[in-house]
């Protein structure tokens, strides 16, 4: 196949919902949820990246990997997934497989949750962005830095998040409670819980790619848990359905705090980490995204919805 990627994930999607017995029928038919036009985007946009990348820092050259998985927000529908710079070798899946950690883009729970306490925080509250010495027991002394290696007083909450403060993040997320933060993840799709450290508020636990993309699916689509999925139905050489895949849709954060958090993350794009973007895509898009990257940039990773 030349989509080897996309179709480990609808064969570990059938293997979840159907017995073995049911898979080893003769002429069944899948219809999957594929898009080959954006698959070919993201295989295009995967490649050329890293190749620029590898240009501009001096690396030799196949040197960098990556993965790309673009869902629908509306539906969860998974119509893209590149699981490596190869996109037609069926290898290693980093779509799937490769947990890494994710670094900044775990920053949005902690910002949603203090704005679902519209009495203490709004998008304009201004956060402590000064030297933070947190103490806890089974761990040393732990001293968040941000990126550019400076403090900055009192931020603005939404400027906090556009420019990815570290220190006020931290901050923010230990006066709500790491613990009350580490709760909320499984409402976003996340199923394995980090240790309970003030580090994992910026990150310091691993995801995959598609365990990205079924978090950020949720701020998408307004504080709907939509389960990502690759398949639409499948029927029998006869034409009858073994099952279908109806929209399920969970509510699981109210609809004004994501719709403020969304607010925010568009102002990472128009003036934040992400401010290139604004080079290549139109005003008008409103594109809402975060960056993350961990240290010394092992791993960098960027996701967003329009």
């Amino acid at each position: 196949s030349p989509y080897p990627a996309f179709l480990q994930y609808v064969h570990r999607q059938l293997q979840r919902d159907y017995r073995e017995e049911d898979l080893r029928s003769e002429g069944l038919r899948i219809f999957t949820t594929l898009d080959p036009f954006v698959q070919q985007q993201a295989e295009i946009a995967l490649s050329t990246r890293l190749a620029a990348l590898e240009k501009a820092r001096k690396f030799s050259a196949n040197t960098l990997e990556g993965a790309v998985v673009v869902s629908s927000t509306q539906t969860g529908e998974i119509q893209a997934m590149v699981g490596g710079r190869e996109a037609r070798y069926a290898g290693y899946n980093r779509a799937l497989d490769a947990q890494r950690s994710i670094g900044s883009l775990a920053k949005p729970i902690v910002y949603l949750t203090a704005l679902e306490d519209p009495q203490r925080y709004t998008l304009i509250t201004p956060l402590d962005d000064s030297l933070l010495v947190w103490k806890q027991r089974g761990t040393s002394d732990w001293k968040p830095q941000n990126y550019d290696k400076k403090f900055h007083d009192k931020v603005q909450l939404r400027t906090a998040l556009a420019h990815s403060y570290n220190v006020a993040t931290a901050r923010l997320g230990i006066d709500l409670g790491v613990d009350h933060i580490l709760d909320k993840l499984p409402l976003y799709g996340i199923e394995r819980r980090p240790q309970p450290f003030a580090s994992s508020l910026l990150g310091a636990y691993g995801l995959s790619p598609i365990e990205v993309t079924q978090m950020y699916q949720t701020f998408a689509d307004g504080g709907f848990r939509t389960p990502l999925r690759g398949i639409r139905a499948v029927v029998t050489a006869d034409g009858i359905p073994l099952q279908r895949y109806p929209l399920n849709v969970e509510p699981v954060a109210a609809a004004a705090p994501v719709y403020l958090l969304t607010t925010a993350l568009q102002g990472v794009v128009s003036e934040g980490t992400a401010q290139g973007m604004s080079n290549w895509l139109p005003p008008e898009l409103k594109v809402a995204g975060k960056t993350g990257t961990t240290d010394e940039l092992r791993y960098s990773y960027f996701a967003a919805s329009t």
